[in-house]
C-alpha cells in the first residue's frame, strides 16, 4: 500500500513522456531561431570532435550541459532521426520535474493526493511546450526545482548532504541556462534573511559555509578570466542600461502572463499561502521554501525585465517580447504555495476576495490577448494558446472576451470554494488542472501548426536536400534577405555538409557565429579574405534573385539554389538583384547588378522584367536610376502587366536602382509591386539609347 504513491507519480512521469513526445514528433522542423540552431550545432560538434564549435569557429557559449546530453543523438547520421531523439530525450528530462516537486510537497507536509495534484501542475504548465524544442528548458526546469528543494532543506537543516546537492543542482542548472547563476544568489540571501529573521545571521551563515565557500570559486575565476569571456555569447548583459520605467512595465507584464500559466485560479491563495508561511510558518522547513520561492520569483521577473528594458535588436540580445520563458519555473512553486495555503484552512477570505477580485480587474483592463502579436510569443506558450484563440474566434476582442469570461468564472468559484475549504481545495486544483491543460493543447496546436507552414514554405519535401545532393562540404553564400534569415538557419539545421557561411555585399549576419564577407571583382568573382570562394555553393535566394556562371545548378528550391562549379572551380557573379523575394514581391527599394559574360568587357544590353500590381494595393509608382541622370517612372496599376526594359551601359559597376514612395507592409517586409525575374539581355546598341528621364515603360 505504501508504493501506491510512488507508482501514480512513476505513471505520471511515463505518461508525460509518452504523451509529450508524441506531440513532439508532430512538430515538423525546428522554429525557435537562432537558439535552436546554436544547441543543435554544438552538440553536433561534440559528438563529432569533443568540441564546443559552429562553423568551425568556437562557440564561445556557456550553456553547454544540452548539447552534451544530446550529443549522442547527433551521432545518428540522419538529420530528422537525430532530430526526434533529442525531442525524445527532451520530454523525458522536462517530464522528471514532477519528481522534485513531488517529494518538496510531501517535506512540507502536504497529503500524498495534493502533491501529485501539484506534480500535475508541474507537468501541464503550457510552457512543457519546450520539451518538442531543441532548447535548454526540458533540462534546467527539473534541475531548477530539484535546487529549490534541496536548498529549501539545506537552509532548513543545515547538513552536509543537502548542501551538497543544493551545489551540484544549481551549477548544473547555471550550465543549462546563464540566467540561472541566480539561485547561488538566492541561497545566500535566503541565509542571511533567515538568519535575521531569527537574531543569528552570523550562526546562520556558518552553517553554509561549505556551500558558499564552493561559490566563491566561480566568482574567483570570473574576476580572473573576464566576464566577457566567461559569459561569451551573452555578453550584451553586461552593457545593461537601467530604464526604471520599461524595467516596471516589462515585469509587470511578465508576472501577469505567469499568473495565467499557473492557472490563474490559485494564484490569490498562492500568495496568500506564501504570506502565511513568511509570516507565521507551522515550520522553519516551510519559513525556508517561503524565503527561496519568494527570493527565486524575484530574481528570474527581474532578469526578464533588465534584458526587456535593454533588448535593442542587436544579435545575441532578446527581442522585446513576453519572457514567460524566463520565469515559468515558479508555477509549480506556486502550486505548492497554494497547497500550504489550503492546507491551513483558507484563511485571510477578505484578503482572498480582495485579490480576486484584483486579478479579475486586471484581466479586463490589460486583456492577454494584445500581447499575442506574432512573430514576438516565441518566448511565452500561453501567449500561443491565445494566439490561437485569436485565428480561431474572429479577433482579439473576441479571444478576450473569452479569456475575462474563464478568469470570472474561475475567481467566482475560488472565492465560493474558500468557504468550503475540504471541498473547494480539490476544485480549484482541478480548475487549475484544466485550465492549463486546456492552454497547453492550445499551444501545441498553434506551435505544430506554424511549423509545418515554415517548413512548407523554407523547405523542400527531403529538408536535408543538400546532404543527399552528395557533393561535399557546402559554402551557404548568403544574399539580402530583408527582415529575416530563418530560412537559411533551416538550412543549416537540416543540412550538415553545409559548413560555412559567406555573406554577399548587402546581406546581414542572422546569428555571431562565424562568417565571412565576400568580394565581388569588376568580373563578378568572388573572394573571401583575397583567396578565390571555391567548392559547392548553396545560394540563398529569399529576399535576392542570385544568378552565377561557371557551373550548374543541381536543385532549386523556392528559397536556395545548390550550385556545383565547373572543373575551374571558379564561380561568377552574373546578376544580384537585391530585395526581389522568392515570391516575387520587389522591396520598396533595391538595386540590380550586373556583371559582364566575358572579363574586362563592357556591360551593354537591356534589362527587362513585368510588374504587377492588385486592386487591394492600388497604383504603385517605382522609380528606375539606370543611369547617372537616366531614371524612368513607372506607375503600375491594377490589373495590368508593365513591362520595363531598361537600357545598361557601363565598364563596372553596372547597376540599376529601383524605389517606390509608397509602402506596402507584408509581415515584416517593406514591399512594392510584384515583378518577373529580371532578365539581362546583351546588346551593344543599348548604350544609344541611354538618355534622361525615358519613358520606357509599356
Amino acid at each position: 500500500m505504501k508504493l501506491r504513491p510512488a507508482y501514480a507519480l512513476a505513471a505520471l512521469v511515463g505518461a508525460s513522456f509518452v504523451i509529450r513526445t508524441a506531440l513532439a514528433w508532430l512538430r515538423s522542423t525546428p522554429a525557435l531561431f537562432p537558439d535552436e540552431y546554436i544547441y543543435s550545432a554544438i552538440g553536433r560538434s561534440i559528438a563529432d570532435s569533443g568540441h564546443p564549435s559552429i562553423r568551425g569557429g568556437p562557440a564561445h557559449f556557456p550553456a553547454l550541459l544540452q548539447p552534451i546530453l544530446t550529443a549522442p543523438a547527433w551521432l545518428i547520421g540522419d538529420v530528422g532521426t537525430a532530430f526526434r531523439t533529442v525531442q525524445a530525450i527532451s520530454a523525458l528530462a522536462m517530464s522528471l520535474a514532477a519528481i522534485p516537486v513531488y517529494m518538496l510537497a510531501l517535506r512540507l507536509g502536504l497529503s500524498r493526493r495534493i502533491a501529485l495534484a501539484v506534480a500535475a501542475l508541474a507537468l501541464l504548465v503550457p510552457d512543457l511546450l519546450y520539451a518538442s524544442f531543441v532548447t535548454s528548458e526540458p533540462f534546467a526546469y527539473p534541475l531548477v526545482l530539484a535546487a529549490v528543494a534541496a536548498g529549501t532543506i539545506a537552509l532548513a537543516e543545515p547538513r552536509r548532504r543537502p548542501q551538497l546537492a543544493f551545489v551540484a543542482f544549481s551549477a548544473l542548472a547555471a550550465l543549462t541556462r546563464a540566467q540561472l547563476v541566480v539561485l547561488p544568489v538566492v541561497f545566500v540571501l535566503a541565509a542571511f534573511l533567515l538568519g535575521l529573521r531569527e537574531h543569528r545571521v552570523r550562526a546562520a551563515l556558518r552553517e553554509q559555509l561549505l556551500p558558499i565557500a564552493l561559490f566563491v570559486f566561480p566568482v574567483v575565476a570570473l574576476v580572473v578570466t573576464g566576464p566577457s569571456r566567461v559569459v561569451g555569447y551573452y555578453h550584451p548583459i553586461l552593457h545593461l542600461h537601467l530604464n526604471p520605467t520599461a524595467f516596471l512595465r516589462w515585469s509587470g507584464w511578465d508576472t501577469m502572463v505567469l499568473a495565467y500559466a499557473a492557472g490563474w485560479i490559485i494564484v490569490p491563495g498562492a500568495l496568500l499561502g506564501l504570506w502565511f508561511a513568511l509570516r507565521k510558518p507551522s515550520s522553519r522547513l516551510e519559513q525556508a521554501f517561503a524565503v527561496v520561492v519568494g527570493l527565486v520569483a524575484v530574481g528570474l521577473v527581474t532578469e526578464a525585465g533588465l534584458l526587456q528594458a535593454n533588448s535593442d535588436g542587436r544579435p545575441g540580445f532578446p527581442v522585446n517580447e513576453i519572457k514567460e520563458r524566463y520565469v515559468f519555473y515558479v508555477v509549480p512553486l506556486a502550486g505548492i504555495c497554494f497547497a500550504l495555503y489550503a492546507k491551513r484552512g483558507w484563511p485571510a477570505r477578505v484578503a482572498h476576495l480582495a485579490l480576486a477580485a484584483g486579478l479579475l480587474v486586471l484581466s479586463v483592463r490589460v486583456p492577454l490577448s494584445g500581447f499575442a502579436i506574432a512573430p514576438t510569443i516565441s518566448a511565452s506558450p500561453i501567449l500561443f494558446a491565445v494566439q490561437w484563440l485569436t485565428v480561431h474566434l474572429g479577433g482579439p476582442g473576441n479571444a478576450a472576451s473569452v479569456v475575462a469570461a474563464a478568469v470570472g468564472v474561475m475567481t467566482v468559484v475560488a472565492v465560493v470554494a474558500s468557504r468550503r475549504p475540504k471541498l473547494g481545495t480539490p476544485i480549484v486544483l482541478g480548475l487549475a488542472l484544466l485550465a492549463t491543460g486546456a492552454a497547453s493543447a492550445g499551444a501545441v496546436v498553434l506551435d505544430v501548426q506554424s511549423s509545418t507552414n515554415l517548413r512548407k514554405n523554407a523547405l523542400p519535401a527531403d529538408p536535408s536536400w543538400v546532404d543527399k545532393a552528395h557533393v561535399g562540404p557546402v559554402t551557404l553564400l548568403q544574399a539580402y534577405t530583408g527582415p529575416r534569415g530563418d530560412y537559411s538557419l533551416q538550412e543549416l539545421f537540416w543540412n550538415r555538409s553545409i559548413t560555412r557561411v559567406a555573406l554577399l555585399p548587402g546581406a546581414s549576419k542572422f546569428d555571431v557565429f562565424r562568417t565571412e564577407r565576400v568580394t565581388v571583382g569588376r568580373d563578378g568573382s568572388l573572394s573571401v579574405g583575397g583567396r578565390p570562394l571555391s567548392g559547392p555553393l548553396l545560394v540563398d535566394t529569399y529576399g535576392s534573385t542570385v544568378r552565377l556562371r561557371g557551373g550548374d545548378a543541381i536543385r532549386t528550391t523556392a528559397t536556395a539554389t545548390l550550385w556545383k562549379p565547373d572543373a575551374s572551380g571558379r564561380p561568377r557573379l552574373q546578376l544580384y538583384a537585391l530585395g526581389r523575394y522568392s515570391d516575387g514581391w520587389l522591396a520598396n527599394f533595391g538595386a540590380i547588378y550586373l556583371w559582364p559574360s566575358v572579363p574586362g568587357r563592357r556591360v551593354e544590353g537591356w534589362l527587362s522584367m513585368r510588374l504587377t500590381s492588385y486592386p487591394a494595393v492600388g497604383t504603385i509608382p517605382l522609380t528606375f536610376q539606370f543611369g547617372p541622370d537616366a531614371r524612368t517612372t513607372v506607375r503600375v496599376s491594377p490589373g495590368r502587366e508593365h513591362r520595363v526594359r531598361l537600357p545598361v551601359c557601363a565598364s563596372k559597376n553596372a547597376y540599376v536602382t529601383y524605389r517606390s514612395r509608397k509602402l506596402l507592409l507584408l509581415g515584416r517586409r517593406g514591399l512594392s509591386v510584384k515583378s518577373t525575374a529580371p532578365v539581362f539581355t546583351p546588346d551593344p546598341t543599348a548604350c544609344e539609347h541611354l538618355s534622361p528621364a525615358l519613358d520606357l515603360a509599356t
